[in-house]
């Protein structure tokens, strides 16, 4: 039976935790626009909005600093799929798959709002069906359709109708907040001590007399 060192293991796994990538937010995205909670008026803003290359949904991450966002002091809580089968209440971080020849984030947000029963803020990804590409979009209340919203990012590929089927690949593992999380460097440095100190511990007993024949 073949056996992995621990070490060798923690040096494989530390380069796939550094190839991960993390795109936080942390600054306000509505400063220096117009946009007024209290006005009843949507204001969308796109002022802040990154473009992205490309994200991996099997280790990239969007990171929120909840300094930045009216989240209520809670977590994040994530629900998938079409505005008609989202629940109600509870989640504040939503991929919605709905889509339509003009579909935009404006649109995306009313069919959500048409939804959820709850107010909070909340962010949400949705595709665009004119850009043909995902975007992150945050929304100061998720329960209302004049809320403001501001467009965080859009993903340049996947592309098309790619792009709208790659929505469902998008899990809770992909977004997270910044106290919550270790960076992912920091991740490979934490696996590959581990691995240091297993590797001691391995060296220890392997080194230690056993017990005598009879």
């Amino acid at each position: 039976m073949s056996r992995h060192h621990p070490l060798a293991l923690a040096l494989l796994l530390a380069p796939l935790a550094a190839s991960a990538t993390d795109t936080t937010f942390s600054t306000n995205p509505f400063a220096g626009s117009s946009a007024n909670a209290n006005d009843g008026i949507r204001t969308i803003v796109s002022s802040q909005q990154l473009s992205l290359p490309a994200f991996d949904v099997n280790s990239d991450r969007f990171v929120f600093d909840p300094s930045a966002f009216a989240l209520g002091g809670g977590g994040l809580s994530f629900a998938s799929g079409l505005s008609s089968s989202l629940p109600g209440s509870g989640a504040n971080l939503i991929v919605v798959h709905d889509t339509s020849a003009s579909f935009n984030a404006g649109q995306a947000a009313n069919a959500i709002a048409n939804a959820v029963s709850t107010d909070g803020a909340g962010f949400f990804v949705y595709h665009n069906a004119l850009l043909g590409l995902n975007r992150l979009v945050y929304s100061t209340n998720l329960n209302l359709n004049t809320a403001d919203l501001a467009v965080l990012a859009r993903i340049e590929s996947p592309f098309g109708a790619q792009a709208l089927q790659g929505l469902g690949s998008f899990t809770a593992g992909n977004f997270a907040l910044t106290s919550a999380v270790p960076e992912p460097a920091s991740l490979g440095l934490l696996l590959m001590g581990l691995g240091v100190v297993l590797a001691r511990r391995q060296r220890g007993s392997a080194a230690a007399p056993g017990p005598a024949e009879a």
